[in-house]
């Protein structure tokens, strides 16, 4: 068996968990909560693990698709915090389990390290098991205490939060997919030096730009709300992204282009307010 399929096996138990859990509870909360905490708890996921793996290479995936160690890394991230994670918080949180529950899946996912490892799927470096059940643990929790703040309390400063993460994910998703399609990446000299590889460090640069710009998205639609405020964020991502291909931050490769990328981001970018707009308001809000 090739190593993705383990990844893909992992990703499609994750997935169906969720819908599960999700369906067997849609008669008490709404479909689009359950969306918007996935989605809030998949960022959560993914600023973790670019914190652990891309800022201080904890461990490395080993998928077997790619030859670049990073672009594995890039490619086993996707897979499993996008899905995994995510779909292990909503069924916490669906059916209201608690500390013992979560105990039970941080054991779990410790032991599919574990089997991870032995299989040759995944190699730790300074990171050790442990780690991987506190880390479950924390995020869980952390995950399961904001639930009820997006179910009925998503309003004032507890929504800007939640839907700072929200867009974060939203924005920043093209860009692996991009990068790992050879159709663009991101290069600082600074960086590049510091960092060395390609994929780690167009991450990098690209992941602290959207922090900023999801700050920005989520000012503009969340808190000044007005719709032409909503107009700012797509001028600012076709600003910015034209500014990085004149300085040569942004690359564009294998026949892709730019107008292509603008397109991409702008689309996300109205997925994002549509969502805000759309979901999880309260009568107080």
């Amino acid at each position: 068996m090739q190593n993705i399929l383990w990844f893909i096996g992992l990703a499609i138990i994750g997935i169906l968990s969720a819908i599960y859990a999700i369906y067997k509870k849609k008669h008490i909360y709404k479909i689009s909560t359950f969306f918007v905490f996935y989605l809030f708890a998949a960022s959560i996921a993914w600023c973790g693990e670019f914190l652990v793996l891309g800022l201080f290479n904890s461990y490395a995936y080993k998928t077997g698709v790619l030859q670049d160690v990073w672009a594995q890394n890039l490619l086993g991230h996707l897979i499993l915090n996008t899905t995994l994670y995510p779909s292990a918080a909503v069924v916490m949180v669906a059916f209201s389990f608690k500390f013992g529950w979560i105990s039970f899946v941080a054991a779990l996912f410790t032991a599919i390290e574990y089997v991870f490892v032995n299989l040759r799927l995944y190699e730790q470096h300074w990171w050790r098991y442990y780690m991987t059940a506190i880390a479950v643990v924390g995020i869980l929790l952390f995950d399961n205490m904001w639930f009820p703040k997006i179910n009925k309390k998503c309003y004032g400063l507890n929504r800007a939060f939640v839907f700072y993460f929200v867009a974060m994910i939203i924005v920043h998703i093209p860009a692996p997919i991009l990068l790992l399609m050879s159709k663009q990446y991101y290069k600082l000299g600074f960086v590049n030096k510091f960092f060395g590889d390609i994929y780690l460090s167009s991450i990098i640069i690209i992941f602290f730009y959207h922090m900023i710009e999801a700050f920005l998205l989520v000012l503009f639609t969340c808190i000044l709300k007005k719709w032409y405020w909503s107009v700012l964020p797509f001028i600012i991502s076709i600003v910015a992204q034209s500014i990085f291909v004149k300085m040569g931050i942004l690359i564009i490769e294998s026949g892709w282009n730019l107008v292509y990328t603008l397109i991409l981001y702008e689309i996300f970018i109205a997925i994002f307010i549509l969502i805000e707009k759309y979901t999880v308001r309260p009568q107080k809000y």
